[in-house]
């Protein structure tokens, strides 16, 4: 496995970023205004008038806008968060800094949330992280299954030890095609047993959520070749993709290169206490961002899909949750941004907007349960085992480098 074929310095901007990663997840410390806000945040997320009214929450205020901007960093061998209405952009590896804005829109029950997440990433270059992610997914090409197993075992010994605590690669099944082609299928099934016994109250967690989740994501074009697809469904998850000297092309038919704008659709359900909850026929326009200088993707939701919520449910289920589709519609983004100057960042983006009701009132309860059982415990084993996978994968891509 490679990055970027070994040019240069990039196994050691690599695993700058991985240094970088594990610093984040390292013994989080949040002021008190912070640890405060974020959690009534994220209470409030779909019923915002909670927090709107609620000045402590915020860093700065204006009639209709609301901000709590937080930076990040490293200090004493803890990270650490604090609520900071000057917080910096990133300069160095690490570093992050929060924007939060939440503004009241046409009358005191619709709201929009736009979030700004940017975090150093040292100078790791955006042609890097594509080479990168390329080589992941042609990772099957000119080779059998079992050399596919050999190669990550024997580049990432430690980061497949760590997460093979959580994740077991059940088959690789590559098959190469006379045009030159490669389409690879992986089967992988989530073990949560694997973190009984040094992280139990994340594995319960994991076992009560996760495994109860239905996934179905397929990625086309507007005429509906498909090029990649995933599914999970009671822990086990099947990825297929094609590929062509390192390029995505279609899972079947005549060879093409992908294009910058898609279409992602999919289905998603989840058990939160007794209910399953969820939604089916999802579709929203994927556009790749692959400039020189910047790699991510932007996915816009305009479309309402058909959700699926409790029986009791069904006759409050109107117009509010239409709402995030209309005008420009829910946009989140995520992307790699270099620059010769700063740091390069990992910049992830949210924009939506609700209108409250009463069937957002009865989701709400629900997220918050899902929430609750996620606070103290759970989230520090987690976080525990993050630093684990960071460090590993950094320690092995030290390696790399000698």
């Amino acid at each position: 496995m490679a990055l970027g074929g070994n040019e240069g310095n990039a196994p050691a901007r690599a695993e700058q970023v991985l240094a970088a990663l594990g610093a984040r997840v390292t013994f989080p410390a949040r002021d008190a205004k912070y640890d405060t806000a974020r959690i009534r945040i994220a209470k409030a997320a779909v019923l915002p008038s909670r927090v709107f009214r609620d000045t402590s929450v915020w860093t700065a205020i204006t009639p209709a806008r609301r901000t709590l901007a937080v930076r990040g960093g490293s200090d004493g061998g803890r990270y650490h968060l604090v609520a900071d209405s000057n917080a910096p952009v990133p300069a160095v590896p690490g570093e992050s800094q929060h924007l939060i804005h939440l503004s009241r829109l046409s009358d005191d029950s619709e709201y929009a949330w736009d979030t700004d997440v940017l975090f150093g990433l040292g100078t790791l270059t955006a042609e890097e992280t594509g080479a990168l992610f390329r080589t992941l997914l042609s990772g099957a090409e000119a080779r059998t299954g079992r050399e596919v197993r050999d190669d990550y075992r024997s580049a990432v010994p430690g980061g497949t030890r760590v997460l093979g605590q959580l994740f077991r690669v059940d088959s690789v099944r590559p098959f190469h095609l006379p045009d030159g082609s490669t389409h690879v299928t992986y089967g992988i099934t989530m073990t949560p047993a694997g973190l009984e016994e040094r992280y139990p109250s994340f594995a319960r967690y994991m076992r009560r959520y996760a495994e109860t989740a239905r996934i179905r994501l397929s990625l086309a074009d507007r005429s509906g070749a498909v090029y990649m697809t995933f599914t999970m469904r009671d822990g086990h998850m099947l990825f297929r993709a094609r590929t062509r000297q390192g390029q995505v092309v279609p899972l079947t038919g005549a060879l093409r290169a992908m294009p910058d704008t898609l279409v992602l659709t999919g289905d998603f359900t989840l058990q939160v206490r007794f209910f399953t909850v969820g939604f089916h026929d999802y579709s929203g326009e994927f556009v790749l961002a692959r400039l020189p200088h910047e790699v991510g993707f932007t996915l816009v939701s305009r479309e309402e899909p058909s959700w699926v919520l409790p029986l009791v449910t069904e006759r409050l289920l109107r117009s509010p949750l239409r709402r995030p589709f209309q005008g420009s519609g829910a946009l989140f983004a995520m992307s790699v941004r270099d620059s010769a100057e700063s740091q390069t960042i990992l910049l992830r983006r949210l924009h939506l907007e609700v209108r409250e009701s009463a069937i957002l009132r009865f989701i709400s309860r629900l997220s918050s349960a899902a929430y609750g059982d996620f606070q103290g415990k759970v989230e520090r084993e987690q976080l525990a085992w993050l630093k684990e996978v960071f460090d590993a994968l950094a320690a092995d891509t030290r390696r790399l480098t000698r």
